[in-house]
């Protein structure tokens, strides 16, 4: 028989909770932008990427890089996000729908098809993770050393 273990979770993990499902919105409101995309470049799965140097190719593989860079970091930003609100929830909420927000100014400029345009974004989603990674290295080493 598996043993009887229970968390006790402040209140305000609610908001950690909220601050997540944001997250997979924003997520979602991308893969919806790609799939569109897809359709009005005509670029048919399985292909990740459009071929060329047109002004279409280039507006397609932009909207697609703008979630493919969100693949790749909102695994360790939601995890990061939940460890520290544990701890810290009103915290990890707030740099958690801070990254979100982030991620839809990323992606807005980098679907213009201009790449510059993302650094504001990008910009905001760095500062916050960097505040995630910071607070809950700061939350082990307090527990280690007491």
């Amino acid at each position: 028989m598996a043993p009887n273990a229970s968390l006790n979770l402040a209140p305000e993990f609610g908001w950690v909770l909220g601050a997540a499902a944001f997250t997979g919105v924003v997520y979602m409101w991308q893969s919806i932008q790609v799939g569109a995309a897809r359709r009005k470049y005509g670029v048919k799965y399985p292909k990740m990427y459009a071929d060329g140097e047109s002004k279409e190719a280039q507006n397609f593989n932009c909207i697609q890089r703008s979630h493919q860079n969100t693949s790749e970091q909102i695994g360790p930003v939601l995890v990061t996000q939940a460890l520290l609100g544990l701890y810290h929830p009103i915290t990890a909420a707030s740099l958690g729908a801070i990254w979100a927000i982030g991620r839809i100014v990323y992606a807005v400029g980098y679907s213009s098809g201009d790449p510059a345009k993302r650094t504001p974004g990008s910009a905001v989603s760095f500062l916050s993770y960097f505040g995630l990674l910071g607070a809950i290295a700061v939350v082990g080493f307090r527990s280690v050393t007491g």
